[in-house]
């Protein structure tokens, strides 16, 4: 099996890269070149995907899978899906549950209304989520019957570029006192980019939510899993929604997967997903990973690093230890 990669360096693009070669397909990838090389045998090409002429670094080949993890805007995705048309057998699109825009606020299912962004829609046309969904029709012109979307929750694992998760291990692996936001039981949903990327691989047309059933893992086990994996002293005070509200701290970025307000942030339908052969590894195995590549190669920082303000924001040790004297 050929397989297309638009991107493959970063977190979802290398698991899906990683998991393609693995299971014996052919893979090129088609990058800026910003984030490294894919590992041989892929045969990496470089070019922009927003031009004509970055397109062209694709010549005439043909794929019989394209699995784009780097599409934001619908006038680019637009131009690379219509001069894939013919070329590609099915396309994937990585979308987002932002999408919705009832999500958090109302749980995800097969009939929740989506945003209705053109398919050539610019960069300042709307925020992430509408201009995704705009996306998503732009590859449904030039593959009405071939296009699996991919409405995917909270992605991590290995090599994670926004460090979210691996924050948290990272944190509970120096030990101590950990300020736990919430409340132990605060439900989470969370899906390793390998496992994502195995169900790309073989994924039927249509569109689906893709992440781990709602239910499955909260705070507490991402944390205490943690703790096992790293096999720290880390000992947890959970501190409620009030207090840190009151102190300040800033939800999601200074402190990651924190939502005081969640709603229905992580109840989404994702059935069609399961049914179609998604399976999702255990959190222990993941986290393990994850602190395997940050022993290796540490958090991502600064200009280094996807959305480098978010990353600048994180809670330093000196703000926990003060928010946790004053309880």
């Amino acid at each position: 099996m050929r397989l297309l990669v638009l991107g493959g360096t970063q977190l979802l693009g290398s698991a899906v890269v990683r998991t393609a070669l693995d299971s014996g397909w052919e893979v090129t990838t088609l990058t800026r070149g910003r984030h490294g090389t894919p590992p041989p045998p892929v045969d990496a090409r470089f070019g922009d995907r927003t031009t004509a002429a970055g397109l062209d670094e694709l010549g005439d080949d043909e794929w019989d899978v394209c699995i784009d993890t780097s599409g934001f805007v619908p006038t680019y995705v637009r131009l690379g899906a219509q001069r894939l048309a013919g070329r590609v057998g099915r396309y994937v699109f990585v979308s987002t549950v932002n999408v919705y825009p009832d999500w958090p606020e109302k749980p995800l299912g097969p009939d929740s209304p989506v945003s209705d962004c053109p398919p050539d829609a610019g960069p300042d046309d709307g925020d992430y989520g509408y201009l995704k969904s705009g996306c998503e029709r732009a590859v449904l012109e030039s593959f009405p019957d071939s296009t699996t979307i991919n409405r995917s929750g909270l992605i991590f694992g290995p090599q994670d570029n926004i460090a979210r998760v691996s924050w948290w291990v990272d944190r509970v692996a120096a030990g101590g006192e950990v300020l736990a936001p919430g409340r132990p039981d605060q439900p989470l949903a969370l899906i390793d980019s390998r496992d994502m990327a195995t169900w790309m691989l073989t994924a039927p047309p249509g569109a689906f939510n893709v992440n781990s059933r709602a239910g499955t893992q909260t705070f507490d086990s991402l944390l205490t899993t943690a703790r096992d994996v790293t096999g720290s002293d880390a000992r947890f005070t959970w501190v409620d929604d009030g207090v840190l509200r009151d102190a300040g701290v800033e939800p999601w970025t200074e402190m990651p997967l924190w939502l005081p307000e969640a709603g229905h942030a992580w109840d989404m339908g994702v059935a069609g997903a399961y049914e179609t052969g998604l399976r999702i590894r255990p959190l222990a195995e993941s986290l393990a990973d994850v602190w395997e590549w940050v022993r290796e190669h540490g958090l991502p920082t600064g200009e280094g690093a996807e959305r480098a303000t978010e990353q600048e924001k994180r809670l330093t040790r000196a703000r926990e230890r003060e928010i946790l004297d004053n309880l």
